[in-house]
């Protein structure tokens, strides 16, 4: 049994007051926190009163984090994004040892949702992948009532990511042996600026989109994961996400029909001029020509309905497309691979004979996913971390997880 005062290690944040607002509430509440600070930009993001300072060689980290285990008698720790070099040694750990870890994600269920799961999300997720568990689970879970709504604007994240950006100028002076999880821009924009191109690459976006559904016949989606997106390295066989590219263009180009169309959307805008120079030669060299097309962007919801099938590695598009009964092929390990939702033919067999997934199925998954996973909240505007922060702090401090519940219940093993 866990004490009903806890003591909380915070590990690396997102980037914005979440984590500091987060840990203010639990101090409020008489729980004890202790942050680690990775980087610079930690630091600038960060103002509690308890805090601890990593900057030493990386290998050095688990032995570092053990020392505040017990100094600190932490029964509990919190990181977002469990890939995260400062995350991925000391998560196994901490489990061996009694302690639980709580880790924060992007909501697998957009907008409004933040994932909040123990032990791991995506692919270290308790999730189980059994079809059948989830006809047995999700009838018997009550339906959820709708997310409350918030703002989310782009200027606010911009406005946060610039910061930490700054902030983290100085890392190579105060962390020279350390880096923070995030990279440092290549160039900077004034607000207007970035408000003027997103506007600009929107609208030429959504012509194209229109274009393409009004010009009729079939044709594939590829949304792209940004290049730095850790599931591609550590919950895929893939190197990179070029290999993927270059893999789906292959398999498109010798096994779709002659009419189909491969829609390359880059939806992080992070595909270089180099890139699109490799895409427009693996193009001619594969003979589909203008087959392809590369989308920055566009309304990804409006091509889902129209399109033939998606491809994804293991990004939060396959759920969207499996939510509109878009026959969906995975790359990756996601907690939607199972049989049912995905279609279970290879990637070359995908292009002729996409299968939908089973909207049954798909009910209970996505009743079990929120109930088990998901909080009401945002990381990045002041309206979605209040409401994040009020509903993370129970289970935060809960026994026992929703997730876990559900598996004990059920009888399947679970991680603590």
């Amino acid at each position: 049994m866990f004490p009903a005062r806890r003591a909380f290690l915070f590990l690396q944040g997102p980037r914005s007051p979440f984590f500091n607002q987060l840990g203010q509430r639990l101090t409020d509440d008489g729980h004890k926190v202790v942050k680690v600070n990775f980087s610079t930009g930690d630091q600038a993001i960060w103002h509690g009163k308890l805090t601890e300072t990593f900057r030493d060689p990386w290998p050095m980290l688990g032995e570092f984090i053990v020392e505040l285990w017990r100094r600190h008698e932490i029964t509990d720790q919190v990181a977002f994004d469990d890939c995260r070099l400062a995350h991925r040694a000391v998560i196994p750990v901490a489990r061996r040892r009694g302690i639980r870890s709580h880790v924060l994600e992007a909501g697998y269920l957009h907008p409004h949702w933040v994932t909040l799961e123990r032990e791991g999300a995506n692919g270290y997720s308790l999730l189980p992948r059994d079809p059948e568990w989830y006809h047995s689970v999700g009838p018997t879970i009550p339906h959820a009532l709708p997310p409350r709504p918030f703002r989310q604007t782009f200027t606010t994240r911009a406005a946060h990511d610039v910061g930490y950006h700054l902030a983290q100028l100085v890392n190579p002076v105060m962390f020279w042996q350390t880096r923070g999880h995030a990279r440092l821009p290549g160039a900077s924009h004034s607000p207007g600026t970035f408000r003027q191109l997103v506007a600009l690459n929107r609208r030429r976006s959504l012509e194209r989109c229109r274009k393409l559904i009004g010009e009729g016949g079939p044709f594939y989606l590829f949304p792209l994961q940004p290049a730095e997106d850790p599931r591609i390295r550590w919950h895929s066989s893939l190197a990179d996400r070029w290999e993927a590219l270059e893999r789906v263009i292959r398999s498109f180009a010798c096994f779709a029909p002659g009419r189909a169309r491969l829609v390359v959307i880059d939806r992080a805008g992070d595909l270089s001029s180099g890139d699109a120079r490799r895409l427009r030669g693996l193009a001619r060299e594969t003979e589909i020509g203008d087959r392809l097309i590369v989308m920055p962007g566009g309304d990804l919801n409006r091509l889902i309905e129209h399109a033939s099938g998606l491809v994804t590695i293991n990004g939060s598009e396959g759920l969207m497309a499996i939510e509109s009964e878009c026959p969906t092929v995975v790359l990756g390990q996601a907690i939607y691979r199972m049989p049912g939702l995905i279609s279970p033919s290879s990637l070359d067999d995908f292009w002729r004979h996409p299968i939908s997934p089973d909207r049954r199925l798909f009910r209970s998954f996505a009743k079990v996913l929120t109930h088990a996973t998901q909080i009401n909240g945002g990381f990045f505007s002041r309206e979605g971390i209040d409401l994040a922060v009020v509903n993370a702090v129970s289970h935060l401090t809960d026994n026992v997880s929703p997730i876990e519940r559900l598996l004990w219940d059920s009888r399947l093993p679970v991680a603590s």
